[in-house]
């Protein structure tokens, strides 16, 4: 873990608060402090800690009403705190701070400096992964709806200035520019600017005869652009080339206006729309074309109507890799290889496909699957990286992860996120109601996260782990037959018995791959 995080303490136990900071301190981190429940709610959204600890001695958390309504709001952040309790183990008001909190981490006063040093950067590390798979998803949303953004709009130029106003609102940069054209002779073809500053038209012609001529992403930081003689306002600046199949540069994707140079983040937005605006002004080139040959050549419209059809194909493909590849990060935390959720995504497309689900949910189950446990990102390393039994608490903590998961996959208008923030919040139920994190039961539980809790228990019990060899076929199958009703709906594992042979021939093209050849 590094750079400074910001820590708040709430409380009015002088002593605790310097103890609390001969730990802080020498760990570069910025200490605040709020001695009420008022002023935590007004300074919250100015102070925004990462980390928020309570001292359960101070007379502010033992009031359990009004911290409870206040950390109600803290929890409701996109990107909350966490939170660590302070309290002790004779307090009669212990339990129940813990209960109004839904603290994170509880710690014994008094507590030792090394025990607390360790809580800190185990919780802040938890924050800053969460809040990075937040700003992954916000990622994989803007991704997977450039795969398909031109249906929606009837000309080419409506999808380039429609593109550009998305771009600007995912990367958050102001002025976003598309021209056209040879570095001679640039033509404007979509613009959007959020704020004044004006087009830049020097600017922009200035950088596209730059870029066209040598064909590069240019990045322009604002101490470099100011030395250069540049103007504040047009600085730091982005550029990408739009580059034809054949290498072509056809023009400029320009960006500018954000007060810092873009992340990694909002670079591969930036490059994913220059690929887009690409296709779209070929498809477009292409169309017209074939407008002009259509009542001489209607055979030659024909075949490249199927070209055109072959691009669009290999764009939403290279969507789906992205996703999947995107999905897969998050089994590398708890050391999996990815190959689990490459079979079991497998697993459960054939098993939707058997009990009827509809083409396109087949198609998306195949994607949502792996994002399944995403949410154990947010889960502590002690915890995830165990190899003894868990304590209960720590079994508590990590049956969390669906929630996580959950919420990191909420909010997207994408059919695909949709399913697996079901699959990733239901795939622990058990149909007969035992599972969690809601206890669901019976057909309350969604077929989703019914088709993918078989598959993975499936994968899981076939194949090999550290702490355990793989089950045979035979001995799996029959262990899920003995949960038919309990673990498993009914008709899922009949499907699964009827599949069978589908199922295995996946796991064999698996096990070939990857040159194991074990029963």
């Amino acid at each position: 873990m590094s750079g400074q995080a910001r820590i708040l303490v709430v409380g009015t136990d002088d002593e605790a608060l310097q103890a609390i900071a001969a730990v802080v301190q020498p760990l570069g981190h910025l200490l605040l402090h709020v001695a009420s429940t008022e002023e935590l709610g007004a300074r919250l959204a100015d102070l925004r800690p990462e980390l928020l600890i309570l001292d359960g001695d101070s007379a502010i958390s033992r009031d359990t009403g009004k911290l409870g309504a206040t950390l109600a709001t803290v929890r409701s952040l996109a990107a909350r705190p966490q939170i660590l309790l302070m309290a002790r183990v004779d307090d009669s008001l212990r339990e129940q701070m813990w209960q109004t909190t839904h603290a994170d981490d509880l710690i014994d006063k008094p507590f030792e400096g090394l025990d607390l040093h360790v809580r800190i950067r185990a919780l802040i590390r938890v924050h800053r992964l969460t809040a990075q798979a937040l700003r992954d998803r916000d990622i994989l949303n803007a991704l997977f709806e450039l795969s398909t953004f031109s249906k929606a709009y009837a000309t080419t130029d409506e999808v380039l200035v429609a593109l550009a106003g998305r771009v600007s609102e995912w990367t958050g940069l102001a002025h976003v520019v598309v021209t056209l054209g040879p570095a001679s002779q640039p033509r404007l073809a979509a613009e959007t600017h959020k704020k004044n500053g004006g087009s830049g038209q020097s600017l922009i012609d200035r950088r596209h005869a730059e870029l066209v001529a040598r064909g590069e992403m240019l990045l322009v930081g604002e101490a470099d652009g100011v030395l250069a003689g540049e103007s504040p306002a047009t600085l730091p600046y982005v550029g990408v080339p739009l580059r034809s199949q054949n290498g072509e540069v056809l023009g400029v994707l320009h960006a500018w206006g954000q007060g810092e140079v873009p992340s990694g983040a909002n670079l591969r937005v930036l490059r994913v729309a220059a690929e887009r605006v690409s296709t779209e002004i070929q498809l477009h080139a292409s169309n017209r074309r074939l407008e002009e040959m259509v009542e001489a050549r209607t055979a030659d419209l024909t075949t490249a109507l199927e070209r055109l059809r072959a691009v669009n194909a290999q764009l939403l493909e290279g969507s789906r890799d992205t996703v999947m590849r995107l999905a897969r990060a998050a089994e590398y935390r708890d050391g999996d290889t990815g190959e689990h959720v490459d079979r079991m995504s497998s697993y459960a497309q054939v098993l939707s496909r058997q009990i009827g689900m509809t083409a396109e949910d087949q198609a998306l189950i195949k994607l949502a699957a792996p994002m399944h446990d995403v949410g154990k990102i947010g889960i502590r390393d002690s915890v995830l990286l165990k190899q003894g039994r868990l304590t209960t608490e720590e079994y508590e903590h990590m049956k969390e992860h669906p929630l996580i998961g959950a919420r990191i996959l909420a909010g997207s208008r994408a059919k695909l996120l949709q399913m697996a923030e079901q699959i990733a919040l239901s795939h622990h139920e058990r149909w007969d109601g035992t599972g969690y994190p809601r206890g669901l039961k019976g057909e309350d539980i969604p077929l989703v996260g019914r088709v993918v809790a078989l598959a993975d228990v499936f994968d899981a019990l076939t194949t090999p782990r550290v702490y355990k060899d793989a089950w045979s076929v035979d001995d799996a199958v029959t262990h899920i037959q003995k949960e038919r009703g309990l673990h498993f709906d009914p008709r899922v594992v009949a499907g699964f018995e009827q599949c069978l042979d589908r199922l295995l021939e996946v796991r064999a093209a698996y096990l070939y791959e990857n040159g194991s050849h074990h029963g």
